[in-house]
């Protein structure tokens, strides 16, 4: 079955990461309704290329697994905070790069802030809440997963809900949003503005703690070579010689 691949994907990572078996288990728990719904298997195969030959969905379970591992450690650290909701940190993570298409080696926007480096956070949210509205239910869990989805990226920007065009690849889903969603979307771009453009991080621990994690990932693991580190920066992944039609 194609769930097992990922299952023995995410195994493998929770490994390299010095997982143990017990939390292994505990985070898989967790992950699971996610990991094995068809749109994320869809991802975790080609031609769904993240920084350098690991998919978007290798990419996805890495930073999930350290931002488990980083949230245990600073909940243990700052017993005298207030909790960190691991559960949702988890969650901003595994719903973090679940844009709308494959962004290496295709054709790139012309007007620079529709680029997908500024607009994947918001595809994102849009189909994590199209996808998975039970996570979402409740205003205040659905305000703290969509500003950690939405400023993960930080310290780069992230495209503001304004009024000029956003040209997002899953503008449809994004129409057919409740209003309500839409609002807390966009709230979350117009704060911290400059320009077109919000520039701040997560007001929420558990966002801050998977942008870090997404940071770990992205520059220690998942770019092994030379032609990794112009694809992050370009778009253009030589390593992949098979280009992705966008259409």
């Amino acid at each position: 079955m194609k769930e097992n691949i990922v299952y023995l994907k995410y195994k493998k990572y929770a490994k390299d990461y010095k997982l143990d078996s017990s939390d292994t288990r505990k985070l898989w728990k967790i992950i699971e309704p996610i990991a094995t719904h068809e749109e994320f298997i869809k991802r975790s195969t080609d031609p769904y290329y993240h920084h350098d030959i690991k998919t978007l969905g290798d990419h996805i379970l890495c930073d999930t697994i350290v931002t488990y591992k980083l949230a245990n450690k600073l909940r243990k650290d700052k017993k005298d905070l207030k909790p960190i909701n691991i559960n949702l940190a988890v969650i901003i993570a595994m719903f973090h790069d679940l844009y709308e298409l494959p962004w290496q080696n295709v054709e790139v926007k012309k007007i620079l802030r529709n680029k997908h480096g500024f607009v994947h956070p918001i595809e994102a949210a849009v189909n994590a809440i199209t996808w998975f509205p039970q996570y979402f239910k409740t205003k205040e869990k659905a305000v703290i997963i969509i500003d950690g989805i939405i400023h993960h990226m930080f310290p780069l920007a992230v495209r503001r809900i304004d009024n000029s065009p956003l040209e997002l690849n899953n503008q449809e889903k994004y129409d057919k949003l409740p209003e309500k969603y839409k609002e807390i979307i966009k709230i979350s771009t117009n704060i911290g503005a400059y320009g077109h453009y919000s520039l701040r991080k997560s007001f929420f621990i558990e966002g801050r703690i998977m942008s870090r994690a997404d940071k770990i990932v992205a520059l220690k693991k998942d770019i092994g070579s030379f032609n990794g580190y112009l694809a992050l920066l370009s778009g253009k992944n030589k390593n992949v010689k098979k280009k992705v039609d966008k259409h």
